[in-house]
């Protein structure tokens, strides 16, 4: 199995990978700590039996304004793939994620899915998720899901009872947040490193 990671740079980029036969990728993206971007990110799985999982990591604050197009295109036969992006946002930041999956004529038995959770640390943060399916075979299973909500604050209240403060109890509620992405990462190296980034931009 293959591990890339991806920082998503400020501006516009464009990142494309392929997964040949019986070949395995987890590409892990992060925009942490950024004021604008622009990515496009195509994955392709362009042999049989190939699979990918894409993971990203958001944290956007102030007026940071992210856009994520992604695209799983499924061109073979037999073919897996799993997208999870989280993001937590902050001030008055925005976040748009803009998903598809396209499964070719010949790409039968694909097994597709793509997730969005967005995390809101403020009423004037904003998250959008664009999924799209363009299938072109029979005998598939694609499905796709999209979650936006506020931080709790009954989750935060609780935490306070414990002596815990806000700022503190914020943290540790993203880091939950993040959790289910962070375990999909199997180099303890990286997912240190992602952990770290984010406490260190979250808003103080």
């Amino acid at each position: 199995m293959k591990l890339v990671v991806q920082p998503l740079k400020e501006g516009q980029s464009d990142h494309e990978y392929s997964v040949k036969k019986d070949k395995s990728l987890t590409l892990v993206l992060t925009a942490i700590d950024t004021k604008k971007i622009d990515a496009s990110v195509v994955v392709r799985l362009s042999g049989s039996g190939a699979s990918a999982t894409i993971i990203g990591f958001v944290v956007g604050s102030k007026h940071a304004d992210i856009k994520i197009n992604t695209l799983q295109k499924h061109e073979a036969p037999d073919t897996t793939s799993n997208l999870l992006i989280k993001s937590a946002l902050s001030g008055e930041a925005r976040c748009v994620i803009d998903g598809g999956i396209r499964v070719e004529k010949k790409a039968q038995k694909t097994d597709a899915y793509q997730r969005n959770e967005n995390l809101l640390l403020s009423a004037t943060a904003y998250a959008e998720s664009k999924p799209s399916l363009e299938i072109l075979a029979n005998d598939v299973r694609c499905t796709h899901g999209a979650t936006v909500g506020p931080i709790s604050q009954e989750e935060v209240w609780y935490l306070a009872t414990r002596g815990i403060s806000e700022e503190t109890a914020q943290g540790l509620i993203v880091e939950g947040f993040f959790r289910s992405a962070l375990d999909l990462v199997s180099d303890e190296r990286v997912r240190s490193g992602i952990l770290k980034s984010v406490w260190e931009h979250l808003p103080k």
